[in-house]
């Protein structure tokens, strides 16, 4: 009886293994980014109910906050991937495009007619990417579930957007 068990529990952690490493084989790292480290790193510890202005901020638990720095070099992008819980982009310079799930692809950053903030949220793939020939600068304000690890970006399969 224990043998058996044992060599279920192999298998299982061996179709785990095979499984990961073929997601990891099929995902689409990011490239020609500097993602920096993290810039601010806190945590909400006590659920947080605000509304002021005709702006509500609400969590039901302890959440995680993170701000990350993004520089993005002519023909940079994150690769196909989502996050837990909300992101909020802010583009300081240059123009990034986001590709949704559907490959509609939207441009923002400052000047632009879609202004220079986007959020995704979400468990669909997207990918931000640089189109143009010049650099681009983003911080992306990350919020999610309170976690043991920080866990904020999860690898999608590469799709194949134009």
């Amino acid at each position: 009886m224990k043998r058996n068990s044992r060599r279920i529990l192999g298998t299982g952690v061996g179709a785990v293994v095979c499984g990961m490493l073929a997601a990891a084989a099929l995902a689409s790292p990011p490239s020609l980014i500097t993602s920096s480290n993290l810039v601010a790193k806190a945590d909400f510890d006590t659920p947080v109910d605000l509304d002021a202005d005709r702006i509500r901020l609400r969590t039901k638990e302890p959440t995680d906050v993170r701000l990350q720095k993004i520089v993005f070099a002519p023909g940079g992008r994150t690769g196909w991937h989502h996050h837990p819980g909300i992101v909020l982009v802010a583009v300081e310079s240059g123009q990034v495009t986001f590709f949704d799930s559907e490959c509609e692809a939207t441009t923002y950053g400052p000047g632009s007619p879609n202004g220079a903030v986007f959020t995704e949220v979400g468990t669909e793939p997207r990918e931000v990417r640089n189109l143009s020939g010049a650099e681009a600068t983003v911080y992306a304000t990350l919020i999610a579930p309170n976690a043991d690890m920080d866990i904020f970006r999860a690898e999608d399969l590469a799709r194949a957007c134009p």
